[in-house]
């Protein structure tokens, strides 16, 4: 049974069943149901307050565990996430448990959470606000602290809010520009009260503090925008993806129709046919399709939430990954071509692929000027050449791993 504080249980009996018939959204503040686990005799997981969540043995909050009940409990959540139609009570389960799990703060249980991390990014919100609970009630260790920083890549909501308000209390700070550029974008998404949260993370992490005055009349992160652009002016300006007008499909529009699909409706052929319509295999390998001239997309489910996918799909130059940079070449004849670099099998000549997949060699002697360009070399508008189905297939037939693809991706730390 759930223990809501400062409620009766006359209460209790009459407003929680109403609650559950109303959840919409999947968040951990949200009340669930006691769930009993499998495999352990008189063991259940609760929500002691709003948000609170605890595995109950026998009616005692578990503190410690044993191998047996930590092998209850993974399995339990390995149950949980391998349904195929998971429905929102199961979703709200499954972030439930991870809280629980990371709560009672023991290593096989953490170490267990970093994997979910590495291994599936879809996890990546649910497993970032266990991670905060435990660095909020206990140790604050360099290792969580780099997953939390990562996970700004894919918090929202009050998930974002959990994150950044964790990581100001963390003696560590983050002094690279893309990070505190994120920092920014997930603040221009919130409300008035994540905006708060968020610049006071990047207080914490720059030492700079914002004119309190200007406050009432602007948003405090479009001070920290300005702010941003006149220190970092070669980064990328922290300004949220615009639409472009003419473009056939919405990123919120398309967001929804993928997270409501289950693993049933994955097509990989047309996924594959996808892939090939777009154009997309003149500049990336997926497996054994297409060229390795731009960044290989083969494990990029490893990598990146189909939310990251897309994102990266419709709007190529919100995010250019560091190594592959896009650069201007001016040569001493006056021609003039933008993409990115490559070897070249001639040591005296560079490769340069044009944002139309278009191959061009140009020998080193004829270069006059190389210049960074911040702007990806990817074209807009390329999902505009497929059907709705064709984007979402697309994406599901990325967010898979093709045969030999490695099982594992090691990411770089922040």
């Amino acid at each position: 049974m759930i223990i809501l504080r400062n409620f009766s249980i006359f209460w209790s009996m009459v407003l929680i069943p109403m609650i559950f018939c109303t959840l919409a959204i999947v968040h951990a503040s949200e009340p669930v149901h006691s769930l009993k686990i499998d495999g352990l005799d008189e063991a259940f997981l609760e929500e002691n307050s709003q948000g609170e969540y605890q595995i109950v043995i026998a009616g005692e909050p578990l503190s410690r565990m044993t191998g047996a009940e930590f092998s209850a409990l993974r399995d339990l959540e390995i149950d949980l996430r391998n349904q195929k139609h998971s429905d929102t009570q199961s979703k709200l389960h499954l972030n439930a448990l991870l809280i629980a799990m990371a709560r009672i703060a023991d290593k096989p249980t953490l170490m267990y959470l970093h994997e979910l991390f590495e291994s599936y990014p879809e996890r990546r919100n649910d497993v970032a606000e266990a991670i905060s609970w435990y660095a909020k009630e206990n140790q604050r260790r360099d290792a969580d602290w780099r997953i939390l920083v990562r996970s700004l890549n894919v918090v929202e909501g009050e998930q974002a809010k959990t994150v950044m308000n964790v990581l100001t209390k963390f003696r560590r700070r983050s002094n690279k520009a893309q990070w505190i550029r994120q920092v920014i974008l997930v603040g221009l998404a919130q409300d008035a009260l994540g905006q708060k949260i968020a610049s006071q993370l990047l207080t914490h992490w720059t030492g700079v503090k914002i004119d309190q005055s200007t406050v009432d009349k602007h948003s405090p992160l479009l001070i920290w925008q300005k702010w941003f652009s006149e220190k970092y002016p070669d980064e990328i300006k922290p300004v949220l993806p615009i639409e472009d007008a003419d473009s056939r499909w919405k990123f919120t529009n398309l967001m929804s129709e993928l997270r409501k699909r289950s693993k049933d409706e994955i097509n990989l052929k047309l996924g594959e046919q996808s892939f090939v319509k777009a154009t997309c295999v003149k500049c990336h390998r997926f497996g054994g399709l297409g060229e390795k001239v731009g960044p290989d997309l083969t494990s990029v489910s490893r990598r990146l939430q189909q939310k990251e996918i897309l994102l990266a799909t419709m709007f190529p130059s919100h995010f250019i990954p560091e190594e592959y940079p896009t650069f201007t070449i001016v040569t001493v004849q006056g021609k003039v071509l933008t993409g990115m670099m490559g070897a070249a099998a001639n040591r005296d000549q560079l490769l340069i692929l044009t944002g139309k997949g278009e191959k061009h060699l140009i020998d080193k002697k004829d270069i006059d000027e190389i210049i960074p360009v911040k702007k990806s070399s990817m074209p807009e508008g390329l999902l505009n050449l497929l059907s709705k189905e064709e984007v979402l297939q697309l994406i599901s037939f990325l967010a898979t791993l093709p045969d030999g693809a490695p099982q594992t991706y090691r990411h770089k730390s922040p």
